[in-house]
């Protein structure tokens, strides 16, 4: 009886997993913010933040908009995947889509990233200009 209930918990905490191929699917289902900067100066300001907010950039594609972030195991979380989508929409506005998934589901309080991002971009930037 144990044995079953121990592989039914690890089928809940795996099934509630995210990996950096999960985060990446949902694009076109984050929170969306424009920041009224080219293109090239969000995208370093994002990983600038990333690094001020200890977040370990795991992939970059400058080329596709894409920074793929990743957060270990804290007392509050068992870590956390984020996706960032980098979007030119001008010469002068740029679109950021964050999403932030737990590695896993259970008993985990993360950060908010997505907020903590986003201001942190609008800092790192400040006024358009």
């Amino acid at each position: 009886m144990t044995r079953i209930f121990n592989l039914a918990l690890l089928a809940i905490l795996l099934a509630g997993c995210a990996t950096t191929d999960t985060v990446r699917q949902e694009k076109g289902m984050g929170d969306k913010q424009l920041f009224e900067h080219p293109y090239d100066a969000v995208f370093e300001a994002t990983l600038v933040v990333a690094g001020n907010q200890g977040l370990e950039v795991v992939e970059q594609d400058r080329d596709n908009g894409t920074i793929i972030l990743s957060h270990g195991v804290t007392l509050w979380s068992w870590g956390e995947r984020v996706a960032v989508f980098i979007r030119k929409m001008s010469a002068t506005q740029t679109e950021v889509e964050i999403i932030s998934k737990p590695v896993m589901a259970p008993l985990n309080f993360p950060p908010d990233w997505v907020s903590r991002i986003f201001e942190g971009i609008d800092k790192e930037l400040g006024p358009p200009g």
